[in-house]
């Protein structure tokens, strides 16, 4: 049940995260949402419209905390430059997608999302801009040589989160012997930027 002076949309959104866990987008239902949450059936839709208004909001939140992820990485790090970092946001990337991965999965499932909602639009090009912010400053640096800034953001994502899409899955760690996802990050990262950037 939902306290009083709780924040009911964000018990929403709790609710939607323990609903995916159980059954998947597909099942997801805002009656089910609204009776783990401990609401009225009514609420869901009353505060976010529809499931795709649901799901929206709650991919929004998950770039949000991505972004959380990410920059929590870089401070613990604290990389000295741009490959560094670049280093730093894959990991935090990959950090975030194992530890929610019902999350994760909703955040690209662009068919149950209302992709032009401004809230979702500014959640996803936050962790975008920082990576391509990222990008340039290796450019600056000249670490990134004649490559193409966009074709070097494109590729750093493409590898991070095929990495964690596949760690999710389960079908990666009995194939390349790793027991923990945050190191096989680590080293693919590593890796990356060796390869294109130093």
């Amino acid at each position: 049940m939902v306290n009083k002076g709780s924040d009911l949309p964000a018990a929403l959104l709790d609710a939607v995260d323990d609903a995916l866990r159980s059954g998947g987008a597909s099942a997801l239902s805002l009656r089910d949402v609204a009776r783990r949450a401990g609401v009225s059936h009514a609420a869901p839709a009353h505060h976010f419209g529809s499931k795709s208004g649901l799901l929206t909001a709650f991919a929004a939140q998950g770039y949000e905390r991505l972004g959380e992820s990410v920059l929590a990485e870089i401070s613990t790090s604290a990389p000295a430059d741009g490959p560094a970092t670049l280093a730093a946001i894959g990991r935090g990337y990959v950090r975030f997608a194992v530890a929610e991965p019902a999350q994760f999965d909703v955040m690209f499932r662009v068919d149950a999302l209302d992709e032009s909602a401004p809230e979702l639009v500014a959640a996803s090009d936050a962790p975008f801009t920082l990576l391509a912010d990222t990008i340039e400053r290796c450019r600056r640096e000249g670490s990134l040589g004649d490559r193409d800034p966009v074709l070097v953001a494109v590729a750093a994502w493409s590898l991070v989160h095929g990495l964690a899409s596949l760690w999710i899955s389960g079908r990666l760690a009995d194939r390349v012997g790793a027991g923990d996802s945050s190191e096989l990050a680590t080293s693919v990262s590593e890796l990356f930027v060796e390869a294109v950037l130093r």
